[in-house]
């Protein structure tokens, strides 16, 4: 247990800190930018995501479910980031070519040329960077990948504090500091992990490329929907709404990061120590024991969250007071997502990557449906529900697919608390003065985990379950 609990707070640190320095830049961005201006930086990271998952080609995942097997580790890295870091230099090429276009599509007009340029520059910097975090997060390095996180974090405040008393206070300050935080940043992690790049370690593996591929490509047709499923709330609101209701959307994800704190964390933690399980042939009730305690935890969180709200809206400024009413959606995101990776481990055990498809699919359809019904008249708190009820039906699709996969474990518990999590949500927008309210709440939260509660008590005293 002490081992397992030391991996897991070593992958901690980086997005605690991490998240506390974003938690600084949140006040004062706010404070002196506009929703307008913030909304139009909101696409800029939006679309750099997106881009990334399809560039990935999913053979990240392909990479970590490989890592184990392979023997040469630098020929494996070189091998898996090959094709993703070769197709971000065409997207360069592309933008470099019309870079107007990506203007438009960024920023609503054709005249941010320069922007639009760093755009192509940091989707290269982001494939290094994931490839390389990937690298030492499988070889269960914590408190470096923790320290290398913070780094990069701690070179965009720099940056953002620079841009924002020095230079400018408009939605290019967020977007330069941003860049220039993140390339910094990324150029350390490249010129310490340079021997991942020393050429006279490579040579082109044919049928490990095409086994990571084959792998990676219904993954990329899932995370692809994921991403959408993540996306298409801000991408409903930049076609029926305005840029006002996509910086308020933003800011209140802003603070919903407070939960993704543990979402990283453990998802960074959870996928190395998962796969090492396996191949140790794990008992399911070592499984069982960390899918609820992380539904605890995350729980916990979501209606501590509630309780403290107004406090929590305060620290923006007064132009983002309507981000209140969308914050217990948009907590469901984080949860949802942190305790399915729990109870979807079915689904990359078997290798049967392309039920991920299945599960985007069926998540996007009432997220779609939703967006189309709501955010027209709504703004960003249709967009909110529509995210949140989405969520669920992916919770229940990446859970059911699992089970049918072989990982199988009651998880009656799970749907009870994100029901009252999402009643909760619902109440929190059309009621005032929510206090008692809530606190009853985080009772019935509690009371519906007693067991879990009992059970990972009773699992630490009496070390029921050697974990490590």
């Amino acid at each position: 247990m002490n081992t397992f609990i030391k991996k897991l707070l070593g992958f901690s640190i980086g997005p605690v800190i991490g998240a506390f320095i974003s938690f600084i830049t949140i006040p004062i961005t706010t404070y002196f930018i506009s929703p307008i201006e913030f909304g139009k930086a909101s696409m800029f990271i939006l679309f750099q995501i997106i881009f990334g998952t399809f560039l990935y080609l999913g053979i990240d995942q392909a990479y970590t479910r490989e890592y184990h097997s392979g023997e040469n580790k630098i020929n494996l890295f070189q091998n898996a980031i090959s094709i993703p870091l070769f197709l971000s230099i065409i997207v360069l090429l592309a933008i470099l070519i019309c870079p107007q276009i990506t203007s438009k599509i960024l920023f609503d007009s054709p005249n941010y040329v320069v922007p639009s340029i760093f755009f192509g520059i940091m989707i290269i910097f982001m494939v290094l960077e994931r490839f390389i975090l990937l690298s030492i997060r499988m070889k269960e390095n914590a408190l470096e990948f923790s320290v290398l996180n913070i780094i990069v974090k701690l070179t965009i405040l720099i940056f953002t504090l620079i841009f924002i008393f020095y230079v400018r206070r408009d939605f290019l300050a967020i977007v330069y500091s941003t860049v220039f935080g993140q390339i910094l940043g990324d150029l350390y992690l490249i010129v310490r992990y340079k021997k991942l790049f020393y050429l006279r370690y490579f040579s082109i593996n044919k049928k490990l490329i095409k086994r990571m591929v084959l792998f990676g490509l219904p993954i990329l047709v899932a995370t692809s929907l994921s991403s959408l499923l993540n996306s298409l709330d801000r991408l409903s609101l930049r076609m029926w709404s305005d840029f006002y209701q996509i910086g308020i959307f933003t800011a209140t994800l802003k603070i919903a990061a407070v939960l993704s704190i543990v979402q990283t964390s453990f998802t960074s933690f959870w996928v190395p120590t998962a796969y090492r399980w396996y191949a140790e042939e794990k008992n399911i009730a070592y499984y069982k024991v960390v899918s609820d305690s992380i539904l605890l935890v995350m729980s916990v969180l979501a209606v501590g969250i509630l309780i403290f709200k107004d406090l929590i809206v305060s620290i923006l400024s007064s132009g983002y007071a309507d981000s209140r009413y969308l914050i217990g959606f948009l907590c469901l995101q984080p949860i949802i997502y942190t305790v399915s990776e729990t109870t979807c481990l079915g689904i990359v055990f078997s290798r049967k990557s392309y039920l991920s498809i299945f599960v985007g699919v069926i998540a996007i359809i009432p997220n779609t449906v939703l967006n189309i019904l709501l955010v027209p008249k709504y703004g960003a708190i249709g967009a909110a529900i529509a995210t949140s009820v989405s969520y669920v039906f992916f919770f229940a699709a990446r859970t059911y697919f699992s089970n049918k996969s072989g990982m199988k474990f009651a998880v009656s518990k799970h749907y009870m608390v994100l029901l009252v999590l999402l009643v909760s949500a619902f109440i929190n927008l059309v009621q005032t003065n929510m206090l008692l309210i809530n606190l009853l709440i985080l009772l019935v939260v509690l009371a519906i985990q007693y067991t879990s509660v009992n059970q990972i008590w009773r699992t630490y005293k009496g070390k029921r379950l050697m974990i490590k």
